[in-house]
């Protein structure tokens, strides 16, 4: 009797899920705009912090009087922008931190405070059809793209759970997902007609990750609009030249050295106090 008992819950949970996925092909938006809000929690072991005198001389940060405080967070926006097909992840620069300071006792030796533009970027496209996702990096106005890679499955441990909410709009169901050695808590909404993760290793079978959570991280989708999706906005530029990792690898490391050898020249020229 209880075997029959969960294989009935079984079946009404997995035909609700397909019932939500028949639905959504004519209420949502065949195009748009998802917005979600990102926070997560800064590990001060994996920080370290240093600065440099225009000689390029490390400066002591341990010196007496001098303190420095992390931030305890960091908080940002995120945008996955898709067509019929194909999407675009968009993410504004910079991130906001919560707490942190930084205090050094005076000292004859100049700082430089003003900071360099980055020199590299990167943006992440998909192909929702084929669940790959190809990621294109700009280094000093170059775009360079690898191959694409397939979305992950959801990872072993993969639990639909019979709660639900609504986010943003969109009946969710809940999901709970050993990842990263903690238990993950996902809202799921199979209203939409594709299959997306703001974590791309937590992209489910069918439907989208509207809210994510754990004890380090959190994802919530505050809104989705209708928008006017041009698929070539959404794919990786043609102009774009095709690299290996490796060849990606070694040109990151070109230009970050480059960049900070520019850091130091910067220093260098600035007028002593």
């Amino acid at each position: 009797m209880t075997t029959f008992f969960c294989m009935t819950l079984a079946g009404v949970l997995a035909g609700s899920l397909t019932s939500h996925l028949a639905t959504a092909q004519s209420t949502a938006p065949a195009t748009g705009r998802l917005r979600y809000e990102f926070a997560q929690r800064v590990d001060k072991d994996k920080i370290k912090i240093k600065m440099f005198d225009p000689n390029g001389q490390e400066i002591n940060l341990d010196g007496p009087g001098s303190t420095i405080e992390l931030p305890t967070s960091m908080s940002a926006q995120k945008s996955l922008v898709y067509s019929s097909r194909y999407a675009k992840e968009e993410q504004p620069q910079g991130l906001q931190m919560v707490g942190g300071n930084i205090n050094m006792v005076p000292s004859k030796t100049p700082v430089a405070t003003r900071s360099l533009p980055a020199s590299i970027s990167s943006a992440q496209y998909f192909d929702l059809g084929a669940r790959t996702a190809t990621t294109v990096t700009t280094i000093g106005g170059t775009d360079y793209v690898v191959a694409p890679a397939p979305v992950p499955a959801p990872p072993a441990g993969w639990q639909d759970l019979p709660q639900t909410k609504r986010i943003a709009g969109y009946l969710c169901h809940k999901v709970t997902v050993p990842f990263k050695k903690e238990t993950y808590t996902l809202w799921v909404t199979t209203e939409l007609p594709f299959a997306y993760s703001p974590v791309r290793e937590l992209t489910p079978a069918q439907g989208v990750v509207l809210a994510l959570s754990s004890d380090q991280e959190e994802y919530t989708a505050t809104k989705l609009t209708a928008e006017p999706v041009a698929e070539a906005d959404v794919r990786p530029s043609p102009q774009a030249r095709p690299v290996t990792e490796i060849e990606l690898k070694e040109l990151r490391a070109k230009a970050t050295a480059d960049q900070h050898q520019r850091a130091l020249e910067q220093m260098a020229s600035q007028p002593r106090p």
